[in-house]
């Protein structure tokens, strides 16, 4: 195999490739990347990590074809490292690579294409549209919900549902709760109508938010049995699915709230960064230091007392239920809060509360096109 390309193609190329490159794994294929000539005038390249994967079709100058897998870390930074210019990659019959550009060249040893594993199927008969934006700020309203090792494989992702009407994405790790619905054009490939609904790994979640970056530009969503495919610009990128049904969460939503405040949303999240500071201090013995919140009339009271000090602050409210004259006093995981908050995209909020140990409702002030709902669950405090 023999190729040349241009150094700023081969790399904007392999960039987005490396979020599937195994550095892990004792399978030597999956470390790499496989390179494969299309015609005399482009070259496909992949990376697989037998869980998610990318492909790319690019421009090349085609001097002999060929089939083979790079080891995807090595090749990266020696490209990048190259010389501004034409990259020129051969390999022998001894699966010996040479890369060469300028007067600077590297040799590192190749595998056969044909050891690379088989990729999943990509034909689906559901194919839709849906702008890059949307999808992208969606998901990154709801994914810090996601869980991380969880024992229920299905926490460890994002419910994805798309039709006719939009997209909704919920998540939820045990503490907290995002659901967030959005009224958008999803547009129709073929005959089949646009719904689909699967659970999509937060690994996959990150590395999908990284190639969503033309808000003016679509990207195509197709969903086999085990996987979820998506193309944009040029890039494939799959990933497998979470098998099994999503939980029901809907039982956890409180009907009702005896508390209910109006807050604006940016002044409580300076408040609770200030809080931050002394809250998430680590204990010897591993216990979580909290966040007090006192809701008292039209006064929010903010405290934390760790080791090494203490911090209180106060914000001005709005009462719209007041459940009882002695208000509540709730204590939260700061950064579980601080999440939601950041992740709501309003000016105001609303709160609801029933008791110190269930969890806080947090809603927008009207339903909108772009509605969300988020639970954070508070913790037990110290008497």
């Amino acid at each position: 195999m023999n190729i040349t390309f241009e150094k700023s193609t081969i790399c904007n190329a392999v960039a987005p490739l490396m979020g599937a490159v195994s550095n892990k794994n004792t399978i030597a294929a999956i470390e790499g990347l496989l390179i494969t000539t299309s015609g005399d005038n482009a070259c496909v390249i992949t990376s697989f990590d037998l869980e998610k994967g990318f492909r790319v079709k690019i421009n090349a100058k085609v001097n002999e074809s060929g089939s083979y897998i790079i080891n995807g870390i090595r090749f990266n930074q020696i490209i990048r490292a190259m010389p501004e210019g034409d990259i020129n990659i051969s390999v022998d019959g001894r699966n010996t690579v040479k890369i060469s550009g300028g007067k600077s060249e590297f040799e590192l040893s190749a595998l056969d294409g044909a050891d690379f594993p088989s990729l999943p199927e990509f034909k689906s008969e559901i194919r839709f549209t849906i702008n890059q934006e949307v999808f992208r700020q969606m998901i990154q309203r709801t994914a810090f919900a996601v869980a991380h090792n969880e024992t229920r494989a299905i926490l460890n992702g994002a419910y994805i549902v798309f039709s006719e009407e939009g997209i909704k994405i919920a998540a939820c790790d045990g503490n907290r709760l995002a659901v967030r619905e959005q009224k958008c054009e999803i547009l129709s490939i073929g005959e089949k109508q646009p719904q689909a609904s699967f659970i999509l790994p937060g690994k996959t979640l990150s590395e999908l938010v990284k190639i969503l970056k033309d808000p003016g530009e679509m990207v195509t969503v197709s969903v086999t049995r085990r996987n979820a495919v998506f193309e944009c610009g040029g890039l494939l990128f799959f990933s497998r699915i979470i098998e099994g049904e999503y939980l029901d969460y809907g039982k956890f939503i409180p009907t009702s709230s005896k508390i209910i405040c109006k807050i604006e949303t940016e002044r409580l999240i300076k408040s609770l960064e200030r809080a931050f500071l002394v809250s998430e201090e680590k204990t010897s013995d591993n216990t979580k230091n909290y966040v007090k919140c006192k809701f008292e009339n039209d006064m929010l009271k903010i405290s934390s007392v760790s080791a090494s000090g203490r911090v209180y602050d106060e914000i001005t409210i709005e009462t719209l239920e007041k459940g009882t004259e002695d208000g509540i006093e709730i204590g939260f995981d700061c950064l579980y809060l601080l999440e939601a908050l950041r992740a709501t995209g309003t000016e105001n909020i609303i709160c609801g509360m029933n008791t110190p140990l269930s969890a806080m409702v947090i809603k927008p002030i009207e339903k909108t096109n772009d509605d969300f709902l988020y639970l954070v669950l508070p913790i037990r405090m110290k008497e």
